[in-house]
């Protein structure tokens, strides 16, 4: 479907590796107490057919195991990975099966996902990521293990104020070694947030300006960093202006990244 309608557009996509096979998210098993459910595909939509109806103030908890894929074509999507000047960079939305809304007025909201965003409900993420340990990662959330994966000592050396004088696209320096055998899992908690989003690259280096008790943050790719000094201040006003204008930003953080991506 999604190929007809580039077709239509007159805008033919350059397919990544998996895009060209047809591959995005691939839901494996949705359980409900160890027992599979019968499914039913279209396109980007999955009806789950239940053994016995959920009434309403009823609930339910589903075990699904899934595989996204990422890739780097052209379309517009948000699981992405690129060369980061010879490091693997991550960036991570879109990237679960989202349970469709149940709207008051339309009932189940079934439209198909076709280069557009998601008609998505809130709620609660509890999410381990887990990276080389050479990965600086973002995500969604407060993180819960800070002492283990981002130390005091560690957190100092990637401050981007350390690389105010680093030339233009640079190469960027290493400042936790590369080892196969060694991962750290990143730890988070969100609540009533509308997504999930996460990023890593190991040649990020951190800005951050606390505004309210609100942090903003700066993710640069290094050899970017002597042009994104004042960017988490920036990110800062922003916040505070809509805040005191219009309303008060309620999470405890926003991040600004240098991830070749949109929101």
């Amino acid at each position: 479907y999604c190929s007809e309608l580039h077709h239509q557009n007159h805008n033919e996509p350059d397919y990544g590796e998996y895009e060209a096979q047809g591959l995005g998210t691939d839901v494996e098993s949705i359980k409900v107490k160890n027992k599979n459910l019968k499914t039913e595909i279209d396109n980007t939509i999955l009806k789950v057919f239940l053994d016995n109806p959920l009434k309403s103030g009823e609930k339910i908890t589903f075990d699904i195991i899934f595989k996204t894929y990422f890739d780097n074509g052209s379309l517009r999507r948000r699981m992405k990975t690129f060369n980061a000047f010879g490091y693997k960079h991550y960036d991570g939305v879109l990237w679960y099966p989202r349970i469709s809304v149940y709207d008051h007025k339309f009932g189940w909201t079934t439209d198909q996902h076709l280069g557009k965003e998601f008609y998505g409900d809130f709620g609660t993420f509890d999410v381990e990521l887990t990276f080389a340990s050479n990965f600086v990662v973002e995500a969604t959330g407060a993180l819960q293990n800070k002492d283990e994966v981002m130390p005091d000592d560690l957190r100092e050396k990637l401050d981007i104020k350390n690389f105010a004088d680093k030339p233009w696209n640079s190469t960027p320096s290493i400042i936790t070694p590369y080892d196969s055998l060694d991962r750290k899992t990143w730890i988070y908690h969100a609540e009533n947030v509308h997504d999930f989003a996460f990023t890593a690259d190991p040649t990020y280096r951190i800005g951050e300006v606390v505004w309210n008790g609100i942090s903003a943050i700066s993710l640069v790719q290094e050899p970017h960093a002597s042009k994104w000094q004042n960017a988490a201040s920036f990110a800062a006003d922003v916040i505070k202006v809509f805040s005191e204008d219009i309303g008060m930003y309620t999470y405890n953080k926003i991040i600004v990244a240098d991830a070749r991506d949109g929101m």
